[in-house]
């Protein structure tokens, strides 16, 4: 799988890492996440850039864009947001939205919580392309009863599907700023102008230049090993196909064998 790494001058916003690195600030992801969710937040934690939850040695793990909790007055834990950065269409990002939100609560439940105690979970995945492909630009999940959609199921988990490049069919105004600004890349208001402040600086900061290069590295072994992998698959997948081939022309040739023996009564 033959991909071309974005040189360090050139990341922007939608990069994965500059993503990661610009919404680590909670200056910055307070004020998008009251934005795009609409509601009031209290405080935040420092949010976790490219935070990774493993909750067993042999399960497959789960590395977030950036993960942010929110406290209250007494720093008591309130809520969770994982926003995540999404380029490509891959076409299995409503299930690793589900797969994202059992990690979440496994590591909760591992460190002790009750079910009763678990909190509001957030889910944003920030797409380029309409995933759905219904061509709206905003999508909001949460579970309700099939028969009589005013039943809440009440498990507290919300799935948000931004599709920024259809920002310009977003009707409020300050989830549209922001989506304008992904799609473009051109900062209009205080907020993305904030955003665009912090891309550039880090666009020329030689610490975050040595960052993105080990990140890329990691990325490139992940892709590596995926290839091999694969290659090991296609291969096994192969020999099975050749196998299923010569038993299929072997039990032709019984078949034909005992049609013969039977027209001569020998069967």
């Amino acid at each position: 799988m033959e991909v071309k790494n974005t040189p360090f001058e050139q990341l922007t916003i939608t990069n994965k890492f500059m993503f990661a690195m610009v919404f680590s600030h909670k200056e910055i992801a307070k004020p998008f996440l009251e934005a795009v969710l609409g509601l009031k937040i209290h405080e935040l934690r420092e949010p976790e850039p490219e935070k990774t939850i493993d909750v067993s040695p042999v399960s497959k793990g789960v590395r977030f864009d950036v993960f942010v909790k929110e406290t209250g007055p007494n720093g008591e834990a309130l809520r969770s947001f994982d926003i995540e950065m999404q380029m490509e269409n891959t076409h299995e990002i409503p299930k690793r939205a589900r797969f994202y939100q059992a990690m979440r609560d496994s590591e909760a439940l591992c460190k002790g919580e009750k079910y009763r105690d678990l909190k509001e979970l957030y889910i944003i995945f920030l797409c380029h392309d309409d995933i759905f492909g219904k061509g709206r630009a905003v999508y909001r999940f949460k579970n309700l009863e099939t028969d009589d959609s005013k039943i809440e199921m009440g498990d507290h988990t919300f799935k948000n599907f931004f599709i920024f490049s259809k920002y310009r069919k977003v009707a409020e105004k300050a989830i549209r700023d922001y989506m304008e600004y992904f799609a473009t890349n051109k900062a209009n208001t205080p907020a993305t102008e904030d955003i665009d402040r912090l891309v550039k600086w880090y666009q020329t900061d030689s610490n975050t230049r040595i960052r993105y290069m080990t990140w890329q590295e990691e990325i490139d072994d992940m892709r590596a090993l995926a290839d091999e992998e694969k290659a090991r698959a296609d291969k096994a997948e192969l020999l099975a196909s050749e196998e299923k081939n010569r038993a299929d022309k072997a039990e032709a040739r019984v078949n034909e064998l005992e049609k013969k023996l039977r027209e001569h009564g020998l069967l």
